[in-house]
């Protein structure tokens, strides 16, 4: 008889540019010893040879974004995810981050994970302050404060994704292992 794989535990940290959420998820992965994987790593390898935000990359990005979770959650891999989103953000594919969101969560359950969506959002003032930090760079992340606050201004960083099992934390005055600390309280009890 066949030893039955343990099921995929995934945990989904989305919310603003500068939010903390590989911050937090270094952190939780480490707690759970999950496997931690973030918005960049994917799309660093598509932006290697596909110019950013082009239907083309845009296209690969979110195949492979699908594909990959799927699998490692086929597979029993528990996994801490980062996504940046935006409620009004449209791909140029067409995709919208509820609806990449909603998908993600229906494909993940499909291969039999447990997942939990976690909003991390915080004060603007906090934002600002956060996209400055020095870390931020060896991932090629956003850290110009004059486009973070254009895209606070233009983006809807705060209306939840229509997601099940979702939990929002206002991580303005929590440190990454409080937050992480929080989030481990309320997936253990679910």
């Amino acid at each position: 008889m066949r030893k039955k794989k343990n099921q995929s535990k995934i945990i989904v940290l989305y919310g603003a540019m500068a939010v903390d959420k590989l911050t937090v998820g270094k952190v939780l992965a480490k707690k759970l010893g999950y496997k931690l994987t973030h918005n960049h790593l994917i799309n660093d390898l598509v932006w290697s040879v596909f110019k950013r935000n082009t239907l083309e990359s845009n296209r690969i990005v979110e195949k492979l974004r699908y594909e990959f979770y799927e699998t490692a959650a086929k597979f029993g891999n528990s996994l801490v995810i980062t996504h940046c989103y935006a409620h009004d953000y449209n791909s140029p594919t067409g995709l919208s981050d509820p609806q990449y969101l909603k998908t993600l969560e229906r494909r993940l359950e499909k291969a039999g994970a447990k997942v939990l969506f976690v909003h991390l959002q915080a004060k603007k003032k906090t934002l600002l302050k956060r996209v400055k930090v020095a870390s931020r760079k060896k991932y090629r992340k956003l850290t110009d404060v004059s486009i973070m606050r254009d895209f606070l201004k233009a983006k809807d960083f705060t209306t939840s994704a229509p997601v099940n099992n979702n939990l929002v934390i206002d991580n303005t005055n929590l440190s990454p292992k409080k937050t992480a600390e929080t989030i481990i309280k309320y997936f253990c009890e679910k």
